[in-house]
């Protein structure tokens, strides 16, 4: 909505007037000296100011700019914005400001609002008004913070750095280009594409810099020259996040920064698969936990939203287990389960998802009998039939699957170790808890060994959310149950031999007998099993013919994983050159990237 301040030199808050047809009610007329906006409200709140001499007759504001200073309500934060102003008629004394979303993060009265005017150095006037913000009760709010536009500082230092170096104008000038090519590293990172490279930049520090030491002097307008393309950079750059990326929220900018920049280290090589490995994520809101699953399980969503900077670099995603923390009610632990899987697909768009559970995420670990989430109510919220991108599966509800690249000949297979189809005790607990017990199931193994049915070109990486039983000695989970794990382990066994085994499982509550014949394709390559679970890397392993790698957890625990910072993260961008049969974790965050030949 558009609305009109007319202010006369010399007299402050002046009247609020309708423009283009927009008509105050009664209201509004009887208390006119205010602007009106609403919560979350992101460019959607503009006024129109015009400014008259004391004889009214309009203020010629060519070469001016206005700023405009507030304090939100509460007293608390600040505003000062010089970007958002634009003089649209300046023989009209007119002028246009709209508010950004920060203008709008707290409702209720500004403690004072109003625009200052300036040309050329010189203040030309001072313009308040009444400002009240209406509360927004429906959308999440945004966090209050001062709002500065980011290159109001570099306006102070040059001078301050004058001051510093004692009138040494190349020191000085040293110092400040530091500053301002820094910023113009940090933006650019974040915005590819944008025409503007440091060698053009650093030409015009170079004029400036020469007129500093002609004239011993440097004014406002030079300045505002110099800095007018970063503007244009900014623009840039907030037009990026909210229209190509709209789900970066909140995020820092030395975090956005070193995503962007991590993102630039990814393969673009055709032969090569890259696959994002999320796992342990541990989605939380609960107060009750310890508090570094609190920090940590608090700030996840708002970190997979920031992955849509690097979505454009990975082929596929796994969503490896332990999404959500579960140690909630069941209604919330639902809820966080469907916030993750809306979340990371969102984010995502169109990438196949090969998307299963940990155990962790039906609450087990904290509850019992009816308190935990069935196993068709977490199939039924990952959705995999909608959610399908050409994942292939037994039926919509199997929560294992595999993807195939059939360029590189690479099949990714997701496994489901706590699939654990529920089996009751008598007093209606349950018996295989997915928090103490993991489950394959004959049908998951039958399965399996489909799946690695395959030409003896194509390679196989597979995922699972734990170590199979005997990899890193389950440590220090040992307590968890592992049945027909054997079964498992001797499929994969015999198909990197190229041979046909019988295996029986032990359990009467999920029997398992499983003929694998793989003799006629040959030895079948394994890339690797990846591991989650543990919280920790364990460097890669092969037991009994078998492959197998442990990563990390994504949300923050460790002291050394601080929330707001790159080390909050722990993911990898899994990259597997075909060509040169490599396999290389390339790890964002937390930890160090890990690569080898298979």
């Amino acid at each position: 909505m558009s609305m009109y301040l007319k202010f006369r030199i010399g007299k402050d808050k002046r009247k609020l007037v309708p423009i283009n047809g927009f008509e105050l009610n009664d209201a509004d007329s009887n208390n006119p000296q205010w602007i009106q906006g609403r919560q979350n409200e992101d460019g959607g709140r503009q006024v129109f100011v015009d400014l008259e001499d004391e004889d009214g007759s309009p203020v010629n504001l060519t070469g001016a700019n206005a700023i405009f200073k507030g304090v939100l309500p509460g007293g608390e934060y600040k505003i000062w914005d010089h970007k958002h102003s634009t003089i649209i008629d300046a023989q009209a004394g007119r002028f246009r400001y709209t508010f950004p979303k920060r203008a709008m993060a707290i409702a209720g009265s500004y403690k004072q609002a109003f625009f200052e005017v300036y040309r050329e150095g010189s203040k030309l006037a001072t313009l308040e008004f009444n400002f009240e913000v209406l509360a927004d009760l429906v959308e999440e709010n945004i966090i209050p913070s001062d709002y500065i536009t980011p290159f109001e500082d570099l306006y102070g230092k040059l001078k301050e750095y004058l001051v510093k170096f004692n009138g040494d104008f190349e020191a000085a000038m040293a110092q400040w280009k530091k500053d301002v090519a820094d910023l113009i590293t940090e933006l650019n990172a974040d915005v590819s594409g944008i025409n503007l490279t440091i060698t053009e930049i650093k030409s015009q520090l170079s004029a400036l810099e020469d007129k500093i030491k002609a004239d011993n002097l440097v004014t406002v307008g030079d300045l505002n020259d110099l800095l007018a393309p970063f503007n244009d950079i900014l623009d840039t750059l907030n037009d990026y996040r909210r229209l190509n990326h709209p789900w970066i929220k909140d995020n820092s900018s030395d975090v956005l920064t070193a995503l962007s920049n991590y993102a630039s280290t990814v393969s673009d090589n055709e032969n090569v698969v890259r696959i994002l490995n999320l796992q342990d994520i541990h989605a939380t809101k609960s107060k009750k936990a310890a508090a570094n699953y609190v920090t940590g399980g608090n700030a996840v969503i708002n970190q997979l939203r920031s992955l849509d900077l690097i979505k454009d670099k990975v082929d596929m995603v796994v969503v490896n287990g332990d999404n959500i923390d579960g140690g909630e009610s069941r209604m919330l632990n639902i809820r966080r389960n469907q916030q993750v899987v809306d979340t990371i697909h969102g984010v995502m768009q169109d990438k196949p998802i090969l998307f299963t559970m940990g155990n962790h995420d039906d609450g087990s670990v904290w509850k019992d009998g009816a308190e935990v989430i069935t196993l068709k109510e977490l199939t039924d919220i990952y959705d995999y039939q909608f959610y399908n991108k050409g994942e292939i599966r037994p039926d919509n509800t199997a929560s294992y699957a595999y993807y195939d690249f059939p360029n590189q000949k690479v099949r990714a297979i997701s496994l489901s170790g706590f699939e654990n189809p529920e089996v009751y005790n008598e007093d209606g607990t349950i018996k295989y808890k997915r928090g103490v017990a993991s489950v394959f199931t004959a049908k998951q193994l039958n399965w399996l060994v489909q799946a690695l049915k395959i030409s003896s070109d194509w390679s196989v990486i597979i995922f699972n959310h734990s170590p199979y039983e005997g990899f890193y000695n389950n440590a220090p989970y040992n307590y968890i149950t592992n049945l027909n794990h054997n079964v498992l382990k001797d499929i994969l066994k015999a198909f990197v031999n190229g041979t046909k085994v019988t295996s029986v499982g032990v359990n009467t509550d999920f029997p398992a007998n499983i003929t694998a014949d793989f003799s006629g394709q040959g030895k079948g390559t394994l890339i690797t099993n990846v591991f989650g679970h543990e919280h920790r890397d364990a460097d890669k392993v092969v037991i009994d013919d078998i492959p197998a790698i442990e990563r990390t957890c994504d949300i923050a625990l460790t002291t050394d994983r601080v929330v707001g910072t790159s080390s909050e993260y722990a993911f990898d961008i899994i990259e597997i050159n075909v060509l040169k049969r490599t396999i290389k974790f390339n790890r964002f965050g937390a930890g160090e990237s890990v690569s080898w030949s298979y």
